[in-house]
């Protein structure tokens, strides 16, 4: 819904592309959420406050984006769409790493990750992913190379490219701030 507007950062952090694109983007889905007809299905309402939570999060806006992702986050968890539930804690989990607030998105990072272990391990490597980045940022550069390698792993077994240059990409980042120009799958 926003990918094409959403790229990363030197520090893997999701930025705009295209601010004005992305701020347009984001307040035409913030009007259809508005125009849903009173008793709306609560999957529509999970997907659109998901991504204006997201739209938000990437433009710095994490009050806001935290507002709209809890939303979605709830609705997920009432609709029983466990699917929903791990990749929206970790976009909520991200809402909290960008601001250094480190226990609540370790919470909602373990919390997407033992969930897509149990139900979800299709998303495992997601999971794995943003939790390696996080402890990355955290200064946890041993067990950030662990989740990462395992998520990189898991992507080439899936043969997904883009998905494996996103892993590659953050072992480059965790190489570079160990210092390290051998760390293990940095360019498998």
């Amino acid at each position: 819904m926003l990918d094409h507007l959403i790229t990363q950062d030197a520090d893997l952090r999701m930025v705009p592309v295209d601010r004005g694109a992305l701020i347009a983007r984001v307040d035409r889905l913030r009007q259809e959420l508005a125009a849903l007809p009173k008793g709306a299905g609560p999957a529509r309402v999970r997907v659109l406050t998901r991504w204006i939570g997201v739209g938000q999060m990437c433009l710095g806006r994490h009050d806001d984006a935290r507002t709209y992702l809890r939303r979605s986050l709830a609705l997920a968890e009432v609709i029983g769409d466990t699917h929903a539930v791990v990749a929206t804690g970790i976009n909520l989990g991200d809402s909290y790493r960008y601001t250094g607030e480190w226990r609540a998105a370790e919470a909602l990072y373990r919390g997407a990750l033992d969930t897509a272990r149990s139900r979800h391990p299709e998303l495992v490597d997601f999971a794995l992913q943003h939790t390696g980045k996080h402890l990355m940022e955290h200064g946890d550069l041993a067990d950030a190379e662990a989740l990462l390698r395992e998520a990189l792993r898991l992507r080439i077994a899936k043969g997904d490219g883009e998905l494996i240059a996103s892993t590659q990409a953050a072992l480059a980042r965790l190489r570079q701030l160990t210092g390290r120009a051998d760390a293990p799958g940095a360019s498998s």
